[in-house]
């Protein structure tokens, strides 16, 4: 029973993403999801409240699968790291998950924004979550003498700020160049706000 109940919430995220993806999120009623999973109103309601949580459930799977791909890609990190190379590695884990699907990237970067003061609130919280994965991150990153430069906060937030606006400009593409183009232009600023200290 709780497989089939996992089953089906997974099958709402996908047809969410699908759809919110595709249409966008205004565009999409409650019944347009029902529709895209194959699923009732009923079973809707049994495992979300409104359109916006399942929205915000959504959002929540692709951010966290990648930071999974981001953790993988820092667990494979050597003792005395190039923080060029390691950025590049652990950028491009992260680009890959969120791009891998260009309806994943759009949820994630576009669809979420300006919904409501709760999703607001909660993509803030998110940011914050990324901020101390950053912090975490960054002695594998660039060696136990790194630190970020000026206000971590705000240096955080900066490069946050840049994928989300390089990933929104990357979707309106067409062609839609490869993830690795985004890559090449975070790196640098990435790398700019680390600090690496002499022994």
């Amino acid at each position: 029973m709780t497989e089939r109940k996992a089953e089906r919430r997974q099958r709402f995220l996908d047809a969410a993403i699908q759809i919110f993806g595709e249409r966008g999120y205004a565009n999409c009623s409650l019944a347009d999801v029902c529709a895209a999973a194959g699923l009732s109103k009923r079973q809707f309601y049994e495992e979300f409240q409104t359109r916006e949580d399942v929205l915000v459930a959504a959002y929540d799977q692709i951010q966290d699968q990648s930071a999974a791909a981001l953790a993988s890609a820092l667990s494979d990190m050597g003792p005395d790291p190039d923080p060029t190379e390691t950025v590049t590695t652990v950028l491009s884990a992260f680009l890959d998950s969120v791009g891998s699907d260009p309806f994943r990237a759009k949820v994630a970067f576009v669809e979420v924004v300006g919904v409501s003061e709760r999703m607001e609130q909660h993509r803030r919280e998110r940011r914050h979550a990324w901020v101390d994965i950053i912090r975490l991150a960054l002695q594998p990153l660039a060696g136990p003498n790194a630190a970020i430069r000026g206000n971590p906060d705000l240096a955080g937030s900066a490069l946050i700020g840049a994928v989300n606006g390089l990933a929104h400009e990357w979707l309106l593409s067409d062609p839609r160049p490869p993830v690795s183009d985004l890559v090449d232009l975070l790196v640098p600023m990435a790398v700019s706000l680390i600090v690496r200290d002499p022994v």
